[in-house]
């Protein structure tokens, strides 16, 4: 066909389809290149790369939105095929910017996927040629999953009850429609991956970590397992639930992305070179994150966090493919694990957080050693202590509290006498959370009486110096002596003294060497604390009465101060709101039943420190008549 002939043709074919269109024949549109005739079908697809843009321009992008779809939906099918036929001959570069910024700005899932379905199209085109451009469209589809409305509460949290309920949500109905969307978008490039590309490391020594068509695949896959996908994690871990949609889509996730690095361990070794050995960063020199050759090392194109979920998919969703390596050892994986586990846990949404108590969990219930003490050395132990500590102590979800409380002691009685000795030291001379310290010396307490209970010699750290310095640390609380908050401070003052009173009974024979730390612990805590639970409760019955008579008013700042401290346990405990921090002025029933309540952990705590000094004068008079 001359040029000439051919640009006619193609003008034609353009002004067809243009009349077509305006008398609502689409299925003539549709003829014209699916017809019955197949040398007509040919000539027609043969003159596309011509009049593509112009047919994108004039039909599709005009037709493909909300409005059309809802009022002329056969016009807006009939555009969607007709960009999916487009995709093939229009211009490379052109129609991949075109469908790019069309994705980002689409605002159904109608419209969404018309797009997708010609960017993949147009991706099989490029083949493994420009894998830049690849990850240009994917970022695209990624910034849109990202924009999606979603729940508040997904963000804020949510229980099992809620969690049964949460894909009728509208919202989440919608997020999980587009992710499906995507999944289907990846197949067919993913089955072009496995038969076109090389499997990394096939054909050579070291894993080719550039950008290839591959990496960049995985990379967006553990970017889906992310980020909004991770907030509807909780539901996946309720173990009556009947198969969901959530757990669906990270089945198919997590199995893409195994299939795609071939060893599902790979990447555990590469969180570690990003968490602990950083490459040093010069933008003088040129030297950038995003520089460097090996994709899984940038956050941007693989956040740590998503990795994170992957790993929760596969050990705590048993997704591990039954080929998997069996080489790997459990030290090593909780080690590498713990990295991830640190990353979750610092997230603010409570789903994340959730992931990641449950893949240490998992971790550490795996392991066949005890972790050595050296491992402390590493910094992620110290990290990854101080965000399970915040979530124990600090978060307003009660599930998520109990299950950190868990894990921490799960994972400190993982280690060596040494390990467990070194983290609870440290964690009670850093943490200022009077309750988790105090469950911190008990644990401490029930280890010595382990050790006392096997009758062999005891280990370094529970006699001798060592011991003494960890007793003083978890006994000695008053911090400002007799002036001390004895409310404020009460838990950590009933495991002080439960302390005391347990060794005074338990250790009559001073195998740890507490009686040699008795004056101290007489002189830092017993006595002072004497004085001020006196001072204390003879200060609060005079308020009391006070109130009675109507003539509280100078010492109201005090109640108020009381009613603080019991909201924020309260709102700790996840039964008030976030509105519930400023008390209101209240009356004298109320002042009453907040000194009655005050003055009855006093008396208490006194009851309790009463106790404790009998039991160290029976044992004392028992160790004197043992030595005569």
């Amino acid at each position: 066909m001359e040029p000439v002939c051919e640009a006619d043709a193609a003008d034609n074919l353009l002004k067809l389809i243009r009349q077509l269109i305006v008398e609502e024949a689409y299925d003539g549109v549709k003829m014209l290149f699916y017809g019955p005739d197949p040398s007509k079908c040919a000539k027609n697809l043969h003159l596309m790369p011509a009049i593509a843009m112009d047919i994108y321009n004039e039909i599709c992008f005009p037709s493909l939105n909300d409005e059309i779809n809802s009022d002329d939906p056969e016009l807006f099918d009939c555009s969607n095929e007709l960009l999916k036929l487009l995709a093939d001959y229009a211009p490379l570069e052109d129609l991949m910017l075109e469908l790019m910024e069309r994705i980002e700005e689409s605002r159904s899932q109608a419209v969404f996927s018309a797009y997708i379905r010609a960017l993949q199209v147009v991706l099989l085109r490029h083949g493994n040629q420009k894998p830049q451009a690849l990850e240009w469209c994917l970022n695209s589809v990624f910034t849109r999953l990202q924009e999606l409305p979603l729940p508040a509460y997904l963000s804020e949290g949510y229980d099992a009850d809620q969690a049964r309920l949460l894909e009728q949500d509208p919202k989440v109905e919608d997020l999980l429609a587009h992710y499906i969307t995507v999944e289907l978008f990846l197949e067919p490039l993913l089955t072009d991956v496995a038969v076109k590309d090389v499997p990394t490391g096939a054909c050579q020594t070291f894993r080719d970590c550039s950008m290839s068509r591959r990496n960049i695949l995985t990379c967006f896959l553990i970017q889906l397992l992310g980020k909004p996908l991770a907030l509807l994690e909780l539901s996946y871990v309720k173990k009556d639930m009947t198969v969901s949609y959530v757990q669906q889509i990270v089945k198919s996730l997590t199995e893409h992305v195994t299939q795609c690095i071939g060893d599902p361990y790979y990447l555990l070794g590469l969180v570690e070179k990003r968490a602990r050995w950083q490459r040093k960063l010069d933008a003088a020199k040129g030297v950038f994150e995003m520089s460097s050759q090996n994709v899984f090392l940038i956050e941007e194109k693989l956040p740590l966090h998503a990795l994170g979920m992957y790993y929760h998919a596969l050990f705590v969703g048993n997704l591990l493919p039954p080929n998997a390596p069996k080489v790997y050892s459990s030290l090593f994986l909780l080690e590498a694990g713990i990295y991830l586990g640190a990353v979750l846990l610092e997230q603010t949404e409570p789903p994340l957080q959730f992931s990641g108590l449950r893949l240490i969990e998992h971790l550490v219930s795996e392991l066949t050693v005890e972790i050595p003490e050296a491992s402390l050395q590493m910094e992620v132990h110290k990290r990854f202590c101080m965000a399970l500590c915040s979530i124990v102590g600090y978060s307003p979800q009660v599930p998520l509290r109990q299950l950190g409380l868990c894990v921490l002691r799960d994972y400190i009685l993982s280690f060596g006498h040494s390990g467990k000795y070194f983290i609870i030291k440290n964690l009670l001379e850093t943490l200022q959370h009077d309750g988790l310290m105090g469950y911190l010396s008990s644990m401490y307490k029930d280890l010595v009486n382990q050790a006392l209970n096997q009758n062999e010699t005891l280990p370094e750290v529970y006699h001798g110096a060592q011991f003494r310095s960890m007793l003083l640390l978890s006994v000695c609380c008053l911090p400002n002596d007799v002036k001390s908050d004895l409310l404020m401070n009460a838990d950590r003052l009933n495991s002080a003294l439960n302390i005391v009173r347990y060794f005074a009974l338990r250790d009559t024979l001073n195998h740890t060497g507490f009686w040699n730390v008795m004056p101290e612990i007489e002189i830092k805590l017993l006595q002072p604390l004497g004085k001020a639970l006196d001072f204390s409760l003879a200060h609060y019955k005079a308020y009391k009465d006070r109130v009675v008579n109507g003539q509280s008013a100078s010492d109201d700042a005090m109640i108020k101060e009381q009613l603080n401290m019991l909201s924020m346990k309260i709102t700790n405990s996840g039964v008030a709101g976030e509105g519930d921090s400023t008390m209101p002025d209240i009356g004298q029933k109320q002042k009453l039943e907040v000194l009655g309540s005050s003055i009855t952990s006093l008396e208490q705590l006194l009851y309790l420190y009463l106790r404790t000094n009998e039991c160290l004068e029976q044992s004392s008079r028992k160790r004197k008549q043992t030595e005569v």
